[in-house]
């Protein structure tokens, strides 16, 4: 908090600061709260705190966990500013986020490039903007932000956009990446690579080092360095341009024939690399693909020459080494007149043991897999992440923009706002809690001592901002969605977070009443937090498991 010497002091004591609390900081002095002592402005301020972490929760929803979109306007001037990494870019058209996408991609490639290539008529992302400028562009009279229904020319070009957005906002977009995508030849395969390193820069990675050309040695695309775990994962990615067997049906024995010797021929060439740590991404590109039941039959098939792979495969006559397997289809990019942005992947492994998925193992074992690859699983998660390019620039739902382009304010945790009270008096009183459901909210309010509930309407956007956000969008900063009940790892990490300030005579007190864990007492305090949150899933876990065991066995004697 800043204070200015000459103003009275915040802690109520009518002195001015420089003669009150400032003078507490001397050595020797007792410190007065500057806070604390007034509770009306202390509860103020922690609705304020819980409005921000709210807040960051819907953001990072929206952006993942990678380094936020910074931006802010210039209302004297009309203009609106993003700062990318270190440099600041500025326009006055930009509504939504898209929009400077927009401008942010045809700066990055360059504009003498552009208008020479615009001329040539081959290069696909000037077919996509010139598509989406006719479908979508705005014209007179007509609201600065409607609701269209997404194409997949769009997907293609703002896609494209977002992952350069955010290579440049986590680090350095290699030049050399520049260079392939300005090219048609290349265009596909390095757009495939932006992909990758979109994904990495939402899950936290630090790109430090890309694939820069040939050389004596072979070189990933990529090397990512985890945030949270300090390893580096070398990143090798590859995109099949093009099928020579019908699509139409991935059921069709020529399609799964074709589908499986490229997914064994690409995990050969990627181990010969001989990578450290490595992570194989294949993109499919299979134009057809929309549903999940035809992506599940595209995914088992993959994942048996993976295994295939796994147990015979080998490399100037060693066994080839472990890996992870990522394997997507952008079906955008094969079809962009496909409506929607159908995206779909998922994550295998090669000899790694330890991998908690798609093999008998006890919980214990499982949760603690699940930690030591967590920066692969939330790679993935970051994927799904930036598959979603977000619409405005500081997280505000989108469901909440108005015809202008502006958040619509809707009640907050802490707001002061006028409702009936138990006797129907209409009065003013501070919401300390909210809980929605379909299109209303309850809210817990509170004046004068007094507490009670108030139901209030919601707006259509309301209410969909928070079934894709949860109550946050309300400022409800502990505020978690429907967990999966069939999925562990899901349950493990809401318990996680539950317990992530966790006290030390809290943590002392839980081992103190579970004798069997006791010999944990001594870890360290982050540890311990860690291991309370596991001891509860698995309690938890097994509990869920055996009583649908006993719910089962009832329904079979019925």
């Amino acid at each position: 908090m800043k204070t200015g010497r000459n103003e009275l002091c915040p802690c109520g004591s009518g002195k001015k600061f420089k003669k009150c609390c400032l003078n507490a900081t001397k050595p020797g002095a007792q410190r007065r709260p500057l806070i604390q002592s007034d509770p009306a402005l202390l509860a103020k301020a922690q609705a304020m705190l819980r409005q921000h972490q709210a807040a960051e929760s819907v953001r990072q929803q929206q952006q993942g966990h990678g380094n936020p979109i910074v931006s802010w306007t210039d209302d004297t001037k009309g203009l609106r500013f993003v700062a990318v990494k270190q440099t600041v870019h500025w326009g006055k058209d930009w509504v939504i986020f898209p929009n400077f996408l927009d401008y942010f991609l045809k700066k990055t490639l360059g504009h003498e490039w552009g208008e020479r290539e615009r001329h040539n008529g081959q290069h696909p992302i000037f077919r996509w903007l010139q598509k989406t400028q006719a479908y979508s562009g705005h014209k007179p009279g007509e609201p600065k932000v409607k609701s269209v229904v997404m194409m997949g020319f769009m997907a293609c070009w703002l896609h494209l956009a977002y992952a350069l957005y955010l290579i440049a906002h986590h680090d350095e977009i290699p030049e050399r990446l520049l260079d392939r995508l300005r090219n048609p030849v290349m265009f596909f395969p390095a757009y495939h690579e932006a992909i990758m390193g979109a994904a990495l820069a939402v899950a936290g990675m630090e790109i430090s080092c890309a694939e820069t050309g040939a050389g004596s040695a072979p070189t990933p695309e990529f090397r990512a360095k985890s945030k949270a775990s300090g390893k580096t994962y070398e990143v090798e990615g590859k995109r099949k341009n093009g099928w020579k067997a019908p699509t139409d049906d991935v059921t069709n024995a020529e399609f799964q024939r074709e589908l499986q010797g490229y997914v064994r021929n690409q995990i050969y060439k990627a181990s010969k690399k001989k990578l450290k740590n490595p992570v194989y991404w294949f993109e499919l590109s299979i134009p057809t693909m929309t549903a999940k039941a035809e992506w599940r039959v595209v995914a088992d098939v993959a994942e048996a020459a993976i295994r295939d792979a796994e147990n015979n495969m080998t490399v100037e006559g060693q066994p080839i080494a472990r890996a992870y397997v990522v394997i997507t289809n952008h079906t955008f990019l094969a079809d962009e007149g496909v409506t929607g942005r159908p995206c779909f992947g998922f994550l295998q492994t090669i000899k790694i043991d330890d991998y908690p998925f798609g093999r008998p193992v006890e919980i214990e074992a499982a949760l603690e897999g699940y930690d030591k690859h967590r920066d692969i699983f939330w790679l993935m998660e970051a994927w799904k992440t930036a598959s979603t390019v977000p619409t405005t620039f500081d997280g505000s739902p989108p469901e909440l923009l108005d015809s202008d382009g502006k958040p619509q304010r809707t009640i907050k945790i802490g707001d002061v706002i006028e409702v009936p009270d138990m006797h129907g008096k209409t009065v003013e009183a501070t919401v300390e809690e909210v809980s929605s459901l379909d299109d209303k909210v309850m809210v817990a309010v509170g004046a004068k001592g007094h507490h009670w509930f108030v139901q209030m309407p919601l707006t259509a956007g309301e209410a969909e901002a928070a079934r894709r956000y949860t109550d946050a969008v309300f400022g409800k900063d502990n505020a978690s969605r429907g967990l999966r009940s069939d999925d562990p790892f899901d349950l493990y990490d809401w318990l996680l977070k539950a317990h992530a300030n966790m006290a030390q005579d809290q943590v002392d007190s839980f081992f103190e009443r579970n004798p069997a864990v006791a010999h944990f007492k001594n870890l360290r305090l982050a540890e311990a937090r860690v291991r309370v949150a596991r001891e509860y899933t698995k309690s938890m876990w097994i509990s869920s498991q055996q009583y649908k065991a006993a719910n089962a066995q009832r329904r079979a004697l019925l």
